[in-house]
């Protein structure tokens, strides 16, 4: 079943979001636990936490926020929507 492009997903939903970037973008390194699950395509990083926590690291800057509300993954990046806007990280 393909993913639908601009899906909400819950971040208390990890499985689901590990699908969704598994099929979108299938050269990504994903590692995981209980809690959180860490995407990796070369030097750029994502950690997404159940409790709404993102970190994110790309060639020249970096992102952290505690107030996300939810993400939407798409072929090339990941919108991750919060209190104060959108920030894009592109996978």
């Amino acid at each position: 079943m393909e993913a639908k492009s601009k899906e909400h997903i819950p971040f208390s939903d990890l499985e689901e979001i590990k699908r969704v970037v598994k099929e979108k973008k299938k050269d990504v390194e994903i590692r995981e636990d209980y809690n959180s699950i860490i995407i990796e395509e070369g030097s750029k990083k994502i950690e997404i936490n159940k409790d709404g926590t993102i970190q994110g690291s790309m060639p020249f800057h970096s992102f952290h926020t505690h107030k996300a509300d939810s993400l939407k993954i798409e072929e090339n990046d990941i919108e991750i929507h919060y209190d104060d806007g959108v920030y894009v990280f592109k996978i």
